[in-house]
């Protein structure tokens, strides 16, 4: 795989700074070519137009030009721009308004080193990323305000389908490669207990394996 060349946007020194340090300081960084920084949206835009990027991080909040007006510059001037939003906010307008104007992700600025290397390696094979917090905020038109232990109707393929937040993230999780263990580990539960959300999964979604979850999840906007 070519060395990447890698666009940071936010007009925090701090957070520029850890994620470079995510991307360079875990022993494996030679995937990377170059990382440029730049501190607003208007300068994202000039050197977007310069250089062809292979991943644009950009934050939303920023002077003169922010993040979503950005976004929509860049992916017009060059449409296959590969840019995941880096936020604090996890708003519906802003998520909604990056997403509309061409960010291939979304995550939050507390998302781990993990997750951010799962983003990048997502957009860049062509696919969309979206932090849990994100794709549960994504599916609140379709699922209501559930609580934690209750369901609510999704419509798909014509049929009604009540899956509860916590199966919606487990199969979120599921989606994005992570075993039944790493699962548990994460919310803290069993692994029995994730495992009996994994069968009550496959049986209201009617498939039996990860390869039909996995194609439910896509059209959820789960990943």
């Amino acid at each position: 795989m070519e060395k990447l060349k890698i666009l940071i946007a936010d007009d925090h020194k701090l957070v520029r700074t850890g994620i470079k340090y995510t991307l360079t300081g875990t022993g494996d960084s030679n995937f990377i070519d170059r990382i440029d920084e730049v501190v607003n949206g208007a300068e994202a835009v000039e050197r977007a137009r310069i250089f062809d990027y292979d991943i644009i991080l950009m934050d939303i909040n920023m002077p003169e030009m922010d993040g979503i007006k950005a976004t929509a510059e860049i992916v017009k001037d060059k449409a296959n721009s590969k840019i995941i939003a880096l936020s604090m906010h996890s708003d519906d307008y802003e998520i909604r308004s990056m997403i509309k104007a061409g960010a291939m992700g979304y995550l939050l600025k507390n998302t781990g080193s993990e997750v951010l290397t799962s983003a990048i390696k997502t957009v860049l094979e062509g696919g969309k990323y979206y932090s849990n917090e994100v794709a549960l905020k994504l599916m609140e038109p379709y699922t209501g305000n559930l609580s934690q232990g209750k369901s609510d109707d999704i419509r798909v393929d014509n049929r009604k389908i009540s899956l509860t937040r916590r199966e919606l993230e487990v199969l979120k999780l599921i989606a994005n490669e992570y075993t039944n263990e790493e699962i548990a580990k994460k919310f803290e539960l069993s692994k029995r207990t994730i495992d009996s959300h994994r069968q009550n999964i496959l049986s209201k979604l009617q498939v039996k394996n990860t390869a039909g979850l996995i194609k439910y999840a896509i059209r959820l906007g789960l990943v």
